[in-house]
């Protein structure tokens, strides 16, 4: 099997970052949006997979949304799943995030719909990780009312500019420390009061009233990882058996540099297991998985091949004991991806990522383009990938 993951091109990978990354937004870029999932599902249905699309709604939206699906096996049984997102932020034309996810979960698919797999594996990019187009055409239209944005939703000026990022970074602040989310807005609001103008606070006190009823635990399907919240809640409803999930997440950036590796404050480096070759974690030139109290041992499968002569991967492994639940509200960061809507109904399932904004300096920013991203990297994470599906499979 060993021959079949040594079949991965990275210049296949680099070729699928190249044609999917720009901007794809629904509210401001949505045909590159929906380009994207159709490119998808083109290279998907090329090499020979079975193609379905699941579509749906979001309250408040007038468009149908797609998650796109590749399938390998007879239809019937357990399957592995294999997901990525398609979505992007505003602006940022998403090469790292997701376009190194997309690019590893299609050369992935090309490779393991020739292994002969006894198993299912599914291949899903999900569609809206990044956030509810309902509520951020809400808040647009609520800046542009008060005067605080022009019709580019840029702010007017730099003092906006300058408390918005400000409050924003308090309510994240307050909320990953525990707080739920109105008491955040309400006390970071409090807290610029002396800086506030009248038109700015009027809007901070409408972003409070949307935050509303918003907790640790119901965020995911409402705020955003919504196509993943969806695709869960269809798959119970059809009683799909799932094995496992590898999620990708913006993988494809390493550093030699020291100190280009941060940690959210609530985890602390000592509780990752390393492969062998791995010394320091401050320095960010290895692969992150995590996984909650029911996906240990789809981790240590997963790890397992990452240490196989032929892929040298260097990584770090989280093992947590607990649920969704207890993450949601210890560890509130490591729910950041499509893998969350899985925990929450305690189906196992890894997030594979290079940590994102805890490394990557261009994360969620313009400057997140094809350059920066590190193909050498990617190309073992795809080996692993394959040689973890061709195990669970086989």
């Amino acid at each position: 099997m060993e021959s079949l993951w040594n079949e991965v091109e990275t210049e296949n990978i680099f070729q699928h970052v190249l044609n999917t990354e720009s901007e794809k937004h629904p509210l401001h870029s949505l045909e590159k949006l929906e380009a994207c999932a159709d490119y998808i599902l083109s290279e998907l249905k090329s090499y020979g997979l079975a193609t379905e699309v699941h579509g749906f709604k979001v309250d408040g939206f007038d468009h149908t949304f797609r998650n796109v699906e590749g399938f390998i096996g007879e239809g019937e049984g357990p399957e592995l799943l294999i997901v990525s997102h398609y979505d992007t932020v505003r602006h940022a034309p998403g090469a790292n995030d997701n376009g190194s996810a997309i690019a590893v979960m299609l050369e992935a698919a090309r490779i393991l719909v020739k292994a002969g797999l006894k198993g299912n594996v599914r291949f899903v990019s999900f569609n809206l990780e990044e956030g509810n187009p309902a509520t951020s055409e809400q808040l647009t239209r609520i800046a542009r009312s008060h005067g605080v944005v022009d019709e580019q939703g840029r702010y007017l000026s730099w003092h906006t500019t300058a408390i918005m990022k400000r409050w924003r970074a308090t309510v994240v602040k307050l909320v990953y420390s525990g707080t739920d989310w109105e008491t955040a807005a309400s006390t970071a609001i409090s807290e610029l009061m002396d800086d506030l103008q009248e038109n700015e606070l009027a809007l901070l006190r409408e972003e409070e009233r949307l935050l509303k009823g918003w907790t640790h635990t119901n965020w995911p399907g409402r705020t955003a990882i919504m196509g993943s919240s969806a695709w869960v809640e269809h798959a119970i409803l059809e009683k799909k058996e799932i094995i496992g999930v590898l999620c990708l997440e913006t993988m494809g950036y390493a550093s030699e540099e020291p100190n280009s590796q941060k940690f959210p404050d609530e985890v602390d480096p000592r509780m990752y297991e390393i492969s062998g070759t791995q010394e320091d974690l401050t320095v960010g030139d290895f692969l992150a998985v995590i996984a909650d109290g029911n996906s240990k041992s789809l981790a240590a499968s997963f790890c397992e091949q990452c240490q196989d002569g032929s892929i040298a991967l260097p990584y770090a492994c989280l093992k947590t004991d607990f649920g969704y639940e207890q993450a949601a509200h210890a560890m509130p960061n490591i729910l950041r991806s499509d893998h969350a809507p899985f925990w929450r109904e305690n189906i196992p399932a890894l997030l594979i990522t290079d940590t994102a904004n805890f490394r990557y300096p261009y994360y969620h920013t313009r400057a997140d383009t094809i350059d920066k991203l590190d193909f050498d990297f990617l190309t073992k994470i795809c080996k692993a990938t394959i040689a973890t599906a061709i195990k669970l499979c086989n």
